[in-house]
């Protein structure tokens, strides 16, 4: 009996949608890295989004996040406008560019989607899910 550990597929399941993501988006050279292909997406399919939201989904340091938003607005993908319902705090709104990346984003995440599953019968797609909810549950602190 072969006893992998269980991180080995899971390693090797999230480095080629890793490498996938980046080779279908052509990442390098649109400038992206992971977490503006995060936050992006973030914004993309939120509403009213701001900095702090986007800290506490992704449980990352406000300070990382500010320095983000900054880059990502020199990068004119985001600008920011004031929070009617917070004078603290401003909405970040994706710019055409940004909103194309996001889109582009969004629409490669569906397209590796389906590839995923073209090999994968709807009771096994079934199956993964659930064991991979169970994985994840167990290991939530």
């Amino acid at each position: 009996m072969y006893n992998e550990p269980l991180t080995e597929p899971i390693y090797h399941i999230m480095r080629s949608y890793k490498m996938a993501m980046r080779k279908t988006l052509k990442a390098k050279e649109l400038g992206l890295n992971k977490m503006y292909i995060k936050c992006l997406s973030f914004i993309y399919t939120s509403e009213n989004c701001t900095a702090n939201d986007i800290a506490n989904h992704f449980h990352r340091d406000k300070g990382q996040i500010a320095r983000l938003v900054k880059d990502m607005i020199e990068r004119e993908w985001i600008t920011k406008v004031p929070n009617p319902e917070d004078k603290r705090s401003q909405i970040l709104i994706l710019t055409q560019q940004g909103n194309d990346i996001a889109q582009l984003v969004s629409d490669t995440q569906t397209t590796l989607q389906k590839k995923m599953q073209e090999s994968l019968t709807k009771e096994e797609t079934e199956a993964f899910r659930a064991i991979a909810n169970k994985i994840s549950a167990s290991l939530k602190v």
